[in-house]
């Protein structure tokens, strides 16, 4: 749930572009967009083909691209104005202010069937799968990950092979957007892990949380982007976190023991420590070198808070801790902006015809009673899905 900061930054940052007159879909600025995570859901929700899914069409657009000037020698003579050709049309993106809604409208449909005290969650995930799954399909429904308007990459962690998994949309492995987002969000303790199966390596796949290995993303986000575009001088990454704070733990006496170092009590301070020292090694790296111009939006909230905290006062404190973070960023912030409003060229992306008219939205999406979810796993679901294309191909 702490995806609503970045959320609101996203919105702040599309008004700041607005503002200076650039009311072009706030992906379209971007040549690669890259999430971990409740970041992976965001990510996916601005690059996905809009008209497939169930996610709010921004009321902007159309929004024209138009190639160059040509003269001819009278016209250089008399020094006619020429108006610019329109050779294509940006594809429409999701409003960035319903992306805080998301959160706010669905998260205590995804974290509701808590299934069991503490004692059982020892032995079985904090939360059933299905209504996470339910929501997601519900937004995505078939779009397939290769589909994505733009270059996208979301991370994951092969829980067999013990080894980061990035899923992207240059890779012909048959992820669907719905898939992705659950294997990155498969938070261990919360939810089982995603079993996927990969068309490319032709087995199934069983992935976790991208956080166990990305929770900051910017460094697979650049590695994707040398490929992408191994001609680039320069690549710019701007980084927005879920305003965690960093942790430090007093390991002293008796306290540094087994049960210490994982005393849910004290946030399990062994995952803390990890963690913390991770997004810090990413800053540390990013900011070193020399092709690659970081800016990091990070501050921590005033007060912490849970992966599955769903009060709508939590929500709406998160939101103003991030409208805070804005403000104390909003120099570097700026300076990112305006280097983004000054995009002209967009060969990252598939221009629709000129005349293209702004799609139909579908009906929001369902948030059904769990009471009439199917308790479906994953891997029952993802064995359903590929039978069926199994059957398909042999007609």
């Amino acid at each position: 749930m702490r995806g609503i900061v970045p959320a609101v930054l996203i919105h702040r940052i599309a008004q700041l572009l607005a503002d200076l007159g650039d009311k072009r879909p706030f992906a379209t600025h971007f040549d690669l967009i890259a999430g971990t995570s409740t970041g992976a859901l965001l990510a996916l929700a601005l690059t996905a083909p809009i008209e497939r899914t169930r996610l709010t069409i921004s009321d902007e657009g159309p929004s024209y691209v138009y190639g160059e000037r040509t003269y001819t020698l009278w016209q250089r003579l008399r020094r006619a104005p020429l108006q610019s050709p329109v050779v294509g049309t940006l594809p429409w993106g999701v409003d960035t202010a319903s992306l805080e809604r998301l959160y706010r409208d669905h998260g205590k449909t995804i974290f509701f069937r808590n299934q069991g005290r503490i004692l059982s969650q020892i032995f079985v995930d904090k939360y059933d799968e299905a209504p996470l799954e339910h929501f997601l399909k519900e937004t995505f429904a078939d779009v397939a990950l290769k589909d994505a308007t733009i270059p996208t990459l979301i991370m994951a962690y092969d829980a067999n092979l013990g080894r980061p998994f990035s899923m992207s949309s240059r890779d012909d492995r048959g992820f669907l957007f719905w898939e992705a987002a659950r294997a990155s969000s498969a938070a261990p303790t919360y939810f089982k892990p995603a079993y996927l199966y990969d068309q490319s390596e032709e087995r199934m796949q069983t992935l976790i949380d991208g956080g166990v290995v990305a929770n900051n993303p910017s460094l697979y986000a650049y590695i994707e982007a040398k490929r992408l575009y191994p001609r680039a001088s320069r690549y710019h990454i701007l980084s927005l976190s879920t305003a965690s704070s960093d942790f430090s733990f007093k390991a002293s006496g008796a306290g540094t023991g087994f049960i210490g170092w994982i005393d849910p009590a004290k946030g399990a301070p062994i995952h803390r420590v990890y963690a913390t020292a991770q997004m810090q090694s990413v800053d540390q790296i990013a900011a070193s070198i020399p092709e690659l111009s970081y800016t990091r939006i990070h501050a921590p909230l005033a007060e912490e808070y849970k992966l599955d905290e769903t009060s709508p006062a939590a929500l709406q404190t998160m939101a103003n801790g991030a409208a805070e973070i804005f403000d104390q960023h909003k120099e570097q912030i700026e300076g990112y902006v305006s280097m983004l409003a000054k995009r002209t060229n967009f060969d990252q992306l598939t221009l629709l015809e000129p005349d293209a008219q702004r799609p139909v939205e579908r009906t929001p999406i369902r948030s059904l009673p769990t009471r009439d979810l199917a308790v479906l796993s994953s891997l029952d679901s993802l064995l359903r899905r590929y039978q069926d294309l199994d059957e398909k191909e042999h007609v």
